[in-house]
């Protein structure tokens, strides 16, 4: 996080320590002074941390007693499996809403036609998606399809129904994806639709999808927020073998 300012960093740091219990809701934070000596800052610097997370709901701030935990803010960010990203939460069971901020029919870049196997400048389905979960934002995605299959449903079916039903529907199942896990910076662009300042780092998924005839039906870019979203993927170790690395376990029911 090098290059945000300190209030940033330490709020991230209080919120990990808030969401690991060991500031449970209810109880108080230490005074001004006690983290301004811990985080070697100023009192300024402090106020600055506990304004940034009382605005994002986590604490209150009380008039001559202190700074409190509030309840049922600071939980464990939306967990996913990195095999199954967002239709892991939707086949959980949990509630996300979609806002489509961009949907249109333009050529593709030349990386994304490579990705989609396309000639560069093939006219190909572009959405972006801002995805929320109990009103937080936490997930900013861009999406090319071929067009051929992008024209089988509308916006509106984009923001109700998850892509990968839609994919089905078309006749383009998916069965197999590669995808690569990397850590960004949030820009001018994203920053402000997930509550983030600039330069505020993310988690980011690139994957590709193809049918079941082998054919790239997706290509999808996402960022989310690391403290309202992680991955989880089990890894086990082939028995017997002294020199065995850690491999992704198989994932029954897939």
């Amino acid at each position: 996080m090098a290059g945000l300012p300190l209030y940033h960093r330490i709020s991230t740091v209080l919120i990990e320590q808030i969401r690991e219990g060991r500031y449970p809701p209810g109880s108080s934070l230490p005074g001004e002074m006690e983290l301004a000596e811990r985080f070697n800052v100023s009192r300024v610097t402090i106020r600055k941390t506990l304004d940034r997370l009382e605005r994002g709901g986590l604490v209150e701030r009380r008039q001559g007693r202190g700074t409190f935990v509030k309840a049922g803010k600071a939980t464990e960010p939306v967990k996913a499996e990195v095999t199954g990203l967002v239709e892991n939460l939707l086949a959980m069971g949990l509630r996300t809403k979609v806002k489509v901020l961009h949907f249109a029919y333009e050529p593709a870049p030349q990386p994304v036609a490579e990705r989609l196997e396309i000639p560069a400048g093939t006219i190909a389905q572009h959405s972006i998606r801002l995805r929320s979960y109990k009103g937080e934002p936490f997930s900013y995605a861009v999406t090319w399809l071929p067009e051929t299959i992008g024209r089988t449903f509308r916006r509106s079916e984009l923001a109700s129904t998850p892509l990968t039903r839609l994919l089905v529907r078309a006749d383009a199942e998916p069965a197999e994806a590669d995808q690569r896990v990397f850590a960004c910076a949030a820009s001018e662009v994203v920053a402000p639709l997930l509550d983030l300042e600039v330069g505020a780092p993310l988690l980011g998924v690139e994957r590709r999808v193809r049918d079941l005839q082998g054919r790239p039906v997706e290509h999808l870019r996402a960022l989310y927020r690391p403290d309202r979203y992680e991955f989880e993927l089990t890894m086990r170790l082939r028995p017997n073998d002294p020199d065995a690395l850690w491999e992704p376990a198989e994932i029954k029911g897939k």
